[in-house]
C-alpha cells in the first residue's frame, strides 16, 4: 500500500510539473492517493494482530517440537516375550501418587496400593473425583506416576520401562460413549485389531456372540455389513456399547478396562450390555468403573477409592459385613 501511495505522489508531482493536465489527471492522482491511503490504514489496523501471530507461530512450534515423555509412537522398552511366564494381568501399585500436570497443587491420587492377581475382576467405585478414572489412564499409560510405581507381570517390569506400543496391545478400553466411524460394523469391529494382524471369520464369531450382538441379523438387518452411520446414529445406545466391546475383544486382549460402560444406559439395555461384559471379563484381568453398584456386585474385588485412597476392598459379601463405606453407598443407592 505503501509504494501505491508513493507511486500515486510521484505520478501528481510529474503531472504537475509538467504543466500538461487536465481535471481528469489531477482526479486519477487524487483517487490512488485517496484508496492507497484508506488501504493502509487498513492495514495498520493489523499490525498488532501480525506481531501476535508472530509470538503464537513461535509458541505452536515450540510446543510441535517438545519431546513428549510418553510416545505412544515409539517401539521402545522391554517386550516380554510369550511363553517364559510373564502375565500381563498381573497388575501391582505400590504408594502411588499423582497429580495433573495443569493442576500440580490437586493431590488425585495420595499413596494408592493394591495388587492385582492375574484373570481377577475388579471393582472400582466411590464419589466422583476419588481417583477411579485417574487409575485407569495410569493402567492405559497416558501418565507416569509422580511417586510410586506400577509393576506388571506378578513384579517382574515396571509399566514406564515396557515397551508402551507392546503393552496398550494388550489392554481392552469401553468407555462411555463409544466412538464409530461411518461404516460397517465389520469395520469398525476390525478397527480393534493391531498391525497387520488377521482376524479369521471363527474369531470374528466368537466375538459377535461374547459382545451379544445379534441384533445384526434381526429385522432385515445386513449382518456384518450393517451401517451404523456417523457416529454410530443409526444404533441404539446399548447396540453402540456392544458394537465397542466386541471391537476391544476382537485382539483378545489380557487386560479389559471398562469405565462406566453402562452409565448411560436405560434398565433394559444395560442388562443386555451387562451380559455381554460379564462374558468379556471371562479368563482376563479386568478393571470397571461403575457408580450403579450392581453391575459391579459379582466382581472377585471391588475397591471403595475416594479422596485419593483406597478406603475397602474386598468382595461384596465381605464388604457388606463390614458395613462400612461400601454399605452404605449401597444402601444409598436401594434408596
Amino acid at each position: 500500500m505503501f509504494f501505491i501511495m508513493g507511486g500515486a505522489f510521484y505520478l501528481m508531482a510529474d503531472i504537475l510539473k509538467s504543466g500538461d493536465f487536465g481535471f481528469r489527471d489531477l482526479m486519477i492522482s487524487f483517487m490512488s492517493i485517496f484508496f492507497a491511503a484508506m488501504g493502509a490504514g487498513q492495514a495498520a489496523g493489523m499490525m498488532g494482530d501480525a506481531s501476535k501471530a508472530t509470538v503464537a507461530t513461535h509458541d505452536a512450534f515450540k510446543l510441535l517440537d517438545r519431546e513428549s515423555k510418553i510416545n505412544g509412537m515409539k517401539a521402545v522398552g522391554d517386550t516380554p516375550q510369550a511363553g517364559n511366564d510373564f502375565q500381563p494381568g498381573h497388575i501391582q501399585f505400590q504408594d502411588v501418587h499423582f497429580h495433573y500436570p495443569f493442576r500440580p497443587d490437586v493431590k488425585v491420587l495420595k499413596g494408592v496400593s493394591f495388587s492385582v492377581e492375574q484373570n481377577t475382576s475388579v471393582g472400582l467405585c466411590g464419589p466422583s473425583g476419588g481417583g477411579k478414572s485417574t487409575i485407569m489412564a495410569l493402567l492405559q499409560r497416558y501418565y507416569d506416576p509422580e511417586q510410586g510405581s506400577i509393576s506388571i507381570g506378578n513384579g517382574q517390569k515396571q509399566l514406564k520401562e515396557l515397551n508402551i506400543r507392546w503393552w496398550r496391545q494388550q489392554v481392552g478400553f469401553v468407555g462411555q460413549e463409544p466412538i464409530l466411524f461411518n461404516t460397517t460394523v465389520r469395520e469398525n469391529v476390525l478397527y480393534g485389531k493391531t498391525g497387520d494382524a488377521t482376524i479369521s471369520e471363527e474369531q470374528l464369531e466368537k466375538c459377535r456372540q461374547m459382545a451379544n450382538i445379534d441384533f445384526l441379523d434381526k429385522e432385515g438387518g445386513k449382518g456384518w455389513d450393517t451401517e451404523v452411520g456417523p457416529r454410530g446414529a443409526h444404533l441404539s445406545g446399548g447396540q453402540k456399547q456392544r458394537v465397542a466391546i466386541c471391537r476391544a475383544l476382537v485382539r483378545d486382549p489380557p487386560v479389559l478396562l471398562l469405565d462406566e460402560a453402562t452409565s448411560a444406559l436405560d434398565s433394559a439395555s444395560e442388562k443386555v450390555v451387562q451380559v455381554a461384559l460379564e462374558a468379556a471379563r471371562r479368563g482376563r484381568t479386568s478393571f470397571a468403573i461403575a457408580h450403579r453398584l450392581s453391575t459391579i456386585s459379582d466382581s472377585d474385588v471391588i475397591m471403595v477409592i475416594a479422596e485419593g485412597v483406597v478406603l475397602e476392598s474386598g468382595n461384596h459379601s465381605e464388604l457388606m459385613d463390614r458395613q462400612g463405606v461400601y454399605f452404605k453407598l449401597q444402601n444409598q443407592s436401594q434408596k
